[in-house]
């Protein structure tokens, strides 16, 4: 138990694998590089080209949220 600013004791839990969610982010990196360059090769218009990019960023960056929030629920019910 640890007490803590406001003087509460508290059960200290286990430390989050921040490898893991680091790993997954980097991941999805690599993969928006290479998906990026797909899509570019196989869209025609300047627009969309860079509407698909900015909506794959978006969905990327979300999935590696969602899987934060995955192994965080994991680990809490574990």
């Amino acid at each position: 138990m640890t007490e803590t600013f406001l003087g509460r004791n508290e059960k200290v839990g286990s430390t989050y694998p921040i490898w893991l969610d680091r790993s997954i982010f980097i991941l999805a990196i690599i993969g928006f590089v290479f998906l990026n360059q797909y899509m570019w090769n196989q869209i025609d218009s300047t627009l969309l080209q860079w509407t698909a990019s900015v909506v794959l960023a978006i969905f990327l960056l979300i999935m590696t949220e969602v899987s934060g929030r995955i192994i965080q629920m994991l680990r809490a019910n574990a």
